[in-house]
């Protein structure tokens, strides 16, 4: 989904903003262990294309792939992953959220943590005249808590 903005970037009008489209959300069960990096892609990727964002998805679905796999390498989890995608289109957002399923007894309070990746992209004017795509990416990783006997 493409929502045109005014050139001079001005203030919207309600004749050049487009109605906002309800946000595109998804939920799957990731494999533990090596298979989780290519599963998590082909998700990303269906689940992008199935929502709309055409050849968007294939950079988008890079990117958000990447920085998962780093981050599930740096937070160490155990057993399967959920993985959460949510996608706001009108504004130019894709959000991706990856925690542990399995309980860890090193969280007292329950609380798993989780992993939290932020897109944003879309098309800027360049000097020249043409069009320049950019994404931008904000990670955040959310700790469990305290370990017990820490």
């Amino acid at each position: 989904m493409t929502i045109e903005r005014p050139r001079d970037h001005g203030a919207d009008t309600p004749e050049t903003v487009a109605p906002r489209a309800a946000p595109c959300i998804g939920r799957w069960q990731l494999p533990d262990g090596r298979s989780t990096a290519a599963h998590a892609r082909r998700t990303i990727h269906a689940a992008l294309r199935r929502w709309g964002l055409g050849p968007a998805a294939d950079t988008l679905t890079n990117q958000m792939a990447s920085l998962l796999q780093d981050l599930t390498t740096r937070v160490p989890t155990r057993g399967p992953l959920e993985l959460r995608l949510e996608l706001r289109a009108a504004d130019r957002l894709l959000l991706g959220e990856i925690q542990s399923t399995a309980p860890d007894e090193r969280f007292p309070t329950g609380n798993r943590g989780r992993s939290i990746i932020a897109l944003t992209y879309g098309h800027r004017p360049a000097r020249n005249g043409t069009v320049t795509w950019y994404t931008h990416a904000f990670t955040w990783s959310l700790p469990g808590g305290v370990p017990a006997g820490a």
